[in-house]
């Protein structure tokens, strides 16, 4: 555990290791190299779109099997390898050797990444909320996280707190579930986004539909899964009437920016107009099939084998950092037995007293 000073500063709190930085920045960089293979591709005609958008979803494949060889999971990695090439052998469709090397190998990779902004934005975010409400001037990720919680206007958001005894004994299928309708809304919003550009599927085919959709839908846990923590440990706003859960906060701004359900009946009448109304079909299929089956399956990673160290860590900093409740009494003469030592809040964080 890094030593954390007595005067020490929520912003100064990181659950960022050496080996995150190393996993997120190579993620960036395959991402960075395979869009441009992609762009390429498609701009010197080599090949169509349907064909060469699942290059941007080798980043995940790589980091899933470097995650596999760093947390030696040997025994996970054979399975994970000798799957799709028994199915090759077999001679099944290439299409369906492509799902399962990215259900096996792909889906680790997209929630190692999740993993890894989580422990980027956690503490980031938290700063952001305690002092939103009294800066003069609010910078662009002050304004980013004010819009991305819904956070209201008028509450004082100085009092933040979380759980600190989340104990799993297996894997939380309520919060599961309501991870994967998050992200259904989020595909849904995709779908719909898409749907209303008829020229962006114009190239596709019946039969290339599922894994354009696959392809897409892998970066959708990367959209989802960095949120859970506020959830799992219920990071909330105290006030004196009803606390403010920053997890609920983000799940109504997506419902605000969802599009109404008439408007979605307008794009596909437009849409089908102008493509095969069989592609489009297709498509919303492979979109609801293919989302509940990623995000399930790396909400299970994510649960079984992420979660429980990041939980332990943030935990642990929280307390450190506050082992006190922020609103006892300020400038005691004394100092009491059970927090003597203990990281001292600034007292101008509150305000005039």
């Amino acid at each position: 555990m890094e030593f954390i000073k007595r005067n020490a500063h929520i912003s100064e709190l990181s659950m960022v290791r050496r080996v995150d930085k190393v996993m997120l920045y190579t993620f960036l960089a395959l991402l960075v190299l395979c869009g441009a293979v992609f762009f390429a591709l498609i701009y010197t005609d080599t090949m169509e779109l349907a064909g060469a958008l699942p290059i941007i979803s080798v980043p995940f494949l790589i980091v899933g099997l470097a995650t596999y060889v760093h947390e030696k999971m040997w025994k996970a990695l054979v399975v994970a390898i000798a799957a799709p090439a028994a199915l090759f052998f077999i001679g099944l469709p290439l299409l369906v050797i492509f799902f399962v090397a990215f259900l096996l190998v792909g889906c680790v990779g997209v929630v190692s990444v999740a993993a890894t902004l989580q422990r980027f934005v956690f503490f980031a975010v938290i700063s952001s909320v305690e002092y939103i409400n009294i800066k003069d001037k609010l910078s662009l990720w002050d304004r980013l996280v004010l819009f991305a919680f819904n956070i209201p206007p008028n509450i004082d958001t100085r009092k933040v707190t979380m759980d600190y005894n989340l104990k799993r004994s297996g894997i939380p299928f309520r919060e599961m579930l309501e991870t994967m309708f998050f992200a259904f809304l989020v595909g849904v919003a995709l779908w719909i986004y898409i749907s209303m550009n008829p020229a962006f599927m114009y190239d596709v085919k019946l039969y290339e539909a599922p894994i354009f959709v696959f392809s897409l839908i892998m970066f959708i846990p990367l959209l989802v899964l960095p949120w859970t923590p506020f959830k799992s440990l219920n990071v909330r706003i105290t006030t004196s009437y009803r606390d403010f859960s920053l997890y609920s906060g983000a799940v109504e701004t997506l419902r605000k920016m969802a599009i109404p359900v008439f408007a979605v009946a307008v794009f596909i009448l437009v849409a089908s107009t102008r493509i095969d109304i069989q592609v489009e079909l297709m498509f919303i299929v492979a979109s609801v099939v293919f989302n509940l089956i990623v995000v399930a399956a790396s909400s299970i990673i994510f649960y079984l084998f992420f979660e429980s160290a990041f939980v332990d860590d943030a935990v642990t900093k929280w307390k450190l950092f506050r082992p006190i409740p922020i609103t006892a009494e300020l400038d005691r003469g004394e100092a009491q037995e059970d927090d003597r030592g203990m990281p001292e809040r600034d007292t101008s964080d509150l305000g005039e007293i």
